[in-house]
Formats: C-alpha cells, structure tokens, sequence
C-alpha cells in the first residue's frame, strides 16, 4: 500500500498540515521540525501523490528507463534501441542513470513517480548485493516493473535477457575446438548474475572438455570497465595463456590495447575474445571476436510486455510474473582468435 502524508505524520508525530508544510519547505515551522519530517518520510519511501494535486491532468504518457552507466556502448545502445521502440508505441522515455549507486537509483525512482510514468523499465547496476528497497516504491504505486539484461536478487518481476551462460559456452566450445587449452577468464565479482552465467557457460565447456579451470587463471576486477581491464592486462601477459576471454567488450578492448603497446601480437601469441558485439568491434584494428547479444529482440520483448503491464491496470502484478525470457546470442568470430 503506498505511504500517505497521514502517515509521516503520524510516524513524526505532527499534524498533516505540519508534515506537508515541511515537505514543501515553507516557513512556519522549525529546520529541526523540517528535518525530522523529510527523515520520516524517506524511511517509509513516501512519494508525494501528484495525480491527486490536479486530477484533471491526463495519465502521463512516459515510461522511466533507468541504466547502470552511458559510457559503456551496450547500454547507450538499449536507450538508442528502446527510445525507438517507445516512441513507435507512443511513450515518451525518461532516462535514469544510476552511476552503479543505489542512492542515485532510489532519487530516480522518486523522479519517475513525481513525473507519474505509466512504467519502468530496469537495467539493473553492476555491483554484488545492492540495497534496491526504493523498487518497493513502484510496487507501492502500482508501477508495472520489467527487468532488462538481468535482474536483482530476490525481485520477481519479469526478466528479458541474452542466455549468457550459452553465449559464453559457445565461445569457450570455439576456442576449445580450434586447439586452446590454457585460457584466462577476466570477470568481475562472479556473485554478480551477468558474471555468474557467463562463467558457468566457461566452466562447463571446459567440463566438457576435460580440462579443470585454475582459480588463477580466473581474473576478479573491481569493475567491467575499460580502465580495470587495461591495468590488469601486464598481469596476463606476465604468464601468457593461450587465450584470453573476458564478460564484455569494453574490458576487452582494453586488454587488447595495452597488448599491443606491450608488442604481443594478436591471434598468433594469444587469442582474445569479447561478449555483447558492441558497435565498435569492427572498427578496431584487429575485429573483435565476440558473442552478441540480441539487444533489439531483447528491448522489444521488455516493451511488450511492459505495456501489456500498463494495459492490465490493477491486474498487472499477475502478468508475466515471475517470468525469464531467454534471448538466443550469436558467435561473431572475427580476427582476434585463431
């Protein structure tokens, strides 16, 4: 049920009419009185209601779509992707960018709701265990949620994404099949969903292959971006594997730039594969060997089903819940593999 002003005032122990003047900042009231109020009403996640300000506005037609991070071109590509899409279907999208922080994610979903969208669509961050109870937020309003790429723990809205553990099984399977045994895996923290499926697809082609995966060949960065790739990647060639398989394209790219300010030449001293096929990957030197996701297959289906959430009203919570879509990805081999 969403919190009501009655209810921060009741929990600050002030009138309504002294918890909304000290929403709305006026004078009148005490800082102190202020600060309590607006600590109250951030400990129970309330959004002021503006429908009922002016009733005689229309449903608004915006959708919230909130991403992890813009510098990295596989997101930059969803809002590309599914500002297209929203705008065929009539909506209009605001974007949220959460910087990897759940404070900046929590003061989007208050944006959203104070803009009244119609939905969210959520990409979520890049971090292990992120505290995510503003979602309850939505919940609180009726706000259909669908999740894009992949998905908090314990949240049951539904889910579009790439089959990233088949997408990495199929690379590791290519590699293994052109002769490579020894490879190096560089991830990010492995308790993170897109680490974790990527790995278990890695792991289970080698499985297959007989081959034991060596803890120190397993490469943990703090973050999958350009900049810790690049700095990690004297580690790698200090003990050359035969191949180097890395969760996204932009880590890649990093490696295989301070590869070759380091004189290694790539596929024949090392082969190096990617994940996402990123529009850059056939504009490097060398193209980049990769798996792509379905990004438009994958967009389209959240939209869908984000608006088949909007159409069913109070009912939505039953639509598609709980549900996993699995979007099939694509090997690219291109010239940095053997």
């Amino acid at each position: 049920m969403r919190t009501t002003i009655r209810d921060v005032a009741h929990a600050a122990g002030v009138s309504v009419a002294t918890a909304s003047m000290a929403l709305n900042d006026r004078d009148g009231i005490s800082a102190r009185t202020k600060e309590l109020v607006r600590n109250v009403a951030s400990e129970l996640n309330y959004v002021p209601d503006y429908s009922a300000r002016s009733l005689v506005m229309r449903d608004s037609d915006c959708i919230g779509l909130m991403i992890p991070e813009i510098q990295n071109p596989f997101y930059s590509a969803i809002v590309d992707i599914m500002t297209q899409i929203a705008d065929e279907k009539g909506y209009s999208v605001i974007l949220g960018i959460s910087g990897n922080r759940s404070q900046r994610e929590a003061e989007y979903i208050r944006l959203f709701l104070s803009k009244r969208v119609r939905g969210v669509i959520m990409v979520p961050m890049l971090i292990s265990h992120p505290d995510v109870q503003h979602i309850d937020m939505l919940r609180a309003s009726d706000i259909p949620i669908v999740f894009c790429t992949e998905r908090y723990d314990d949240c049951d809205e539904p889910l579009v994404m790439c089959d990233l553990a088949l997408g990495q099984y199929m690379m590791a399977r290519y590699l293994l099949d052109k002769g490579l045994k020894d490879f190096c895996f560089v991830s990010t923290d492995i308790d993170i969903q897109f680490a974790r499926l990527r790995y278990e697809g890695f792991k289970k082609a080698m499985d297959e292959a007989g081959i034991t995966v060596d803890p120190r060949r397993v490469m943990i960065l703090n973050m999958p971006r350009f900049d810790d790739a690049y700095a990690a990647t004297d580690n790698i060639i200090s003990d050359m594997p035969e191949g180097v398989m890395c969760i996204n394209d932009i880590m890649t790219m990093g490696i295989i730039k301070r590869m070759v300010e380091r004189g290694v030449n790539i596929p024949r001293d090392v082969s190096v594969a990617g994940f996402d096929d990123i529009m850059f990957c056939e504009l490097l030197s060398t193209p980049l060997t990769t798996v792509r996701q379905p990004l438009r297959e994958i967009c389209s289906k959240t939209m869908d089903i984000l608006e088949m959430k909007i159409e069913a009203g109070k009912n939505q919570s039953s639509v598609e819940h709980g549900q996993t879509y699995l979007m099939k990805p694509e090997l690219v081999v291109r010239k940095t593999t053997v």
